[in-house]
C-alpha cells in the first residue's frame, strides 16, 4: 500500500497526466522542460564560453597600465609622416618626466599590439610537424616587456634584456606554452627553430622563454612568438606604466592633463587617454563582445524567470488533488519534511530526464555541424569564437564533445535549481494545510 502511494507521488505527470482524455498540467511541464533544455542549450553556450573566457588571466599586470593614443599635426620627413627613433626618444622621455609613470612603451600600430586579436604568425617546423604560432612584434630598445609586466622564466635574460633585442638578430622571445609545444619543455634559452618562409627554412635563436600571457580578452591562445620590430609608420600609441601603489583611474582624473600637455609636440598629440583595462573593454565594445554575452544573459534571465513561474503555475493547478493525497498520507503519520522530499523528488526527476531528452535533441542537431580536418576538429552549430588556435592551445571549447558535455552540465543545474526552487514554493503552502481542511478537498 504504501508503496503504491509513493509511486503516485513520484511521477505525477503521468498518474494524473490523462484524465477524461485531456493532458494533464504535469506532462505540459515536462514537455515545456524538454523545449527549454533545447533553447537554453543555444541561449547559454556563448554566455558561458564568453564568461570562461573572460574569467582566464591575462598572464601580465596590466593593474598599473595606461593607454594613449596620437594624432598627427603637421610635420612631414621627405613628403612622408614618419616616426624616426629621435622623436621617439623625445616622447619617451616626456612622458617619463610625469611623477608617477614608471616605464613608457611605444608602438606603430594596433597590428600585433598585446591586447588586439590582430596578428600574424609564424610557421614552424619541426621534423614533419607544423606549428602555427602566433607571432606579436615589438619595438627594440623601448621597454616592452618592462613595461608590460612580462615575466622571464628562470634561466632567461631579465626583462630589459630582451626588450633591447636588436633588429635582425633573428633572435625570437617564446612564451612557456610555445616553447613546449615546438620543444617539449621549457628550459629553451639558446636552442633554434625552424620557421618557414616563402618555402625555405629560417632558423631562428630563443633569446628567453616568458609566462603565458593572452594577447586579448577574447582569446585563449597562450603559445605566442615574440620578435623585435622597427618603428617606421605615422601614428604612434603608448603603453604606460605606473609606478606601484598608483591608482590608474585616479591618476587620469588628476594627472591626465599633465600628461597629455607633455605628449604634444611639433610632429603629434596626444588624443585619448584611458586605463589599460578600459582600452581593452573599448577594444571588446568595437567588437561587440560585451552586447553579445549581455544579449545572451538577458535571455537566459528571460527563459529562468518563465520556467520558474511555469514550474510554479502548474503545481498549484494540481494542489487541489495534492491538497487531499497529502492530507491522507499526514494522516496515516507521513511528516511534513517527507513530504517535501517527495516533491523534490518528483521535480527532480522530471527535470532530469527533460533535460537528457532536450540534450541528446540538440546533440543531433549539433553533431549535424561537426567534422574533422587537418586534425582539427571544427563545429559550427556550437558556439566557438572564430580565431585560428593552434593545436597545443585549444581548450574544451574548442573540442566537440568537451565542449557539448560542459555547456549541458551547466545547462542541467541551472533547470533543476530552477525546478526545485520553483517546486519548494508552492510545495510548503501544500504541506502546510491543516489534515481536516486537507480532507475536505474534492
Amino acid at each position: 500500500m504504501n508503496n503504491k502511494r509513493t509511486f503516485r507521488l513520484s511521477l505525477p505527470s503521468l498518474e494524473g497526466g490523462v484524465r477524461g482524455g485531456s493532458v494533464g498540467p504535469s506532462v505540459w511541464l515536462f514537455l515545456e522542460l524538454v523545449i527549454i533544455t533545447v533553447v537554453a542549450w543555444v541561449v547559454f553556450d556563448p554566455a558561458i564560453v564568453n564568461l570562461y573566457y573572460k574569467s582566464l588571466p591575462s598572464g601580465y599586470d596590466n593593474d598599473r597600465l595606461l593607454y594613449a593614443e596620437t594624432i598627427l599635426n603637421r610635420i612631414s620627413v621627405d613628403g612622408h609622416y614618419l616616426v624616426t627613433d629621435e622623436r621617439k626618444q623625445e616622447m619617451i622621455r616626456r612622458l617619463e618626466s610625469v611623477e608617477g609613470i614608471e616605464s613608457v612603451y611605444v608602438y606603430d600600430n594596433n597590428w600585433g599590439s598585446i591586447g588586439f586579436d590582430n596578428v600574424s604568425f609564424y610557421m614552424l617546423k619541426k621534423d614533419q610537424d607544423t606549428l602555427w604560432v602566433p607571432q606579436i612584434s615589438f619595438i627594440h630598445d623601448a621597454s616592452f616587456f618592462e613595461t608590460y609586466g612580462l615575466k622571464p622564466l628562470p634561466g632567461s635574460p631579465s626583462a630589459k634584456e630582451l626588450s633591447h633585442i636588436q633588429l635582425r638578430s633573428d633572435e625570437i622571445v617564446l612564451t612557456r606554452s610555445a616553447a613546449i609545444s615546438y620543444f617539449g619543455t621549457d628550459d629553451v634559452v639558446g636552442k633554434h627553430v625552424q620557421n618557414m618562409v616563402n618555402n625555405t627554412l629560417d632558423e631562428l635563436t630563443v633569446a628567453g622563454v616568458v609566462e603565458d600571457i593572452r594577447v586579448s580578452p577574447a582569446r585563449a591562445v597562450r603559445s605566442l612568438l615574440f620578435s623585435p620590430s622597427d618603428l617606421n609608420v605615422y601614428n604612434i600609441y603608448f603603453a604606460i606604466r605606473l609606478k606601484k601603489g598608483i591608482n590608474p583611474k585616479r591618476f587620469v582624473e588628476e594627472h591626465g592633463k599633465e600628461l597629455i600637455a607633455q605628449g604634444k609636440t611639433d610632429y603629434c598629440r596626444i588624443r585619448r587617454l584611458m586605463t589599460f583595462d578600459e582600452h581593452l573593454q573599448q577594444m571588446e565594445l568595437d567588437e561587440g563582445r560585451p552586447q553579445e554575452v549581455n544579449r545572451s544573459l538577458t535571455l537566459a534571465l528571460f527563459f529562468l524567470v518563465n520556467l520558474c513561474l511555469a514550474v510554479i503555475g502548474t503545481v498549484w493547478l494540481q494542489a487541489r488533488r495534492k491538497t487531499e493525497e497529502c492530507g491522507i498520507r499526514r494522516a496515516f503519520g507521513a511528516t511534513r519534511s517527507r513530504l517535501l522530499f517527495s516533491f523534490l523528488a518528483d521535480g527532480a526527476l522530471m527535470a532530469t530526464v527533460a533535460v537528457v531528452i532536450g540534450c541528446i535533441i540538440f546533440l543531433n542537431y549539433a553533431y549535424s555541424g561537426f567534422e574533422i580536418a587537418n586534425g582539427y576538429e571544427n563545429f559550427d552549430t556550437m558556439y566557438c569564437p572564430e580565431f585560428f588556435t593552434p593545436k597545443s592551445d585549444r581548450t574544451w571549447v574548442e573540442h566537440f564533445m568537451p565542449h557539448f558535455l560542459i555547456v549541458s552540465g551547466v545547462v542541467y543545474i541551472i533547470i533543476l535549481c530552477t525546478v526545485l526552487i520553483g517546486t519548494t514554493i508552492p510545495a510548503l503552502k501544500i504541506i502546510g494545510t491543516k489534515v481536516t481542511d486537507a480532507l475536505r478537498e474534492e
